[in-house]
């Protein structure tokens, strides 16, 4: 999934944003790589981040937005 969106965008790993790594990581949730064990390290190391940075991209794909939340 990372090569596919490598190849639609023409931006290398090292060159993605932060937003491309959102809508990378975001395709991956979906497609619940995440379930598998050990699926974290092995995608940071494939987009060349931290593991640390994958879990805070992911918290942020995965908590409600403000305008979403009930009072």
């Amino acid at each position: 999934m990372i090569g596919t969106y490598v190849r639609e965008t023409g931006r290398s790993v090292e060159r993605m944003t932060r937003q491309d790594r959102l809508v990378v990581l975001g395709r991956l949730d979906e497609a619940r790589v995440f379930a598998v064990r050990r699926a974290t390290p092995a995608v940071a190391g494939a987009l060349r981040v931290s593991r640390s940075t994958v879990y805070g991209l992911l918290a942020e794909l995965r908590a409600p937005r403000a305008k979403d939340r009930q009072p």
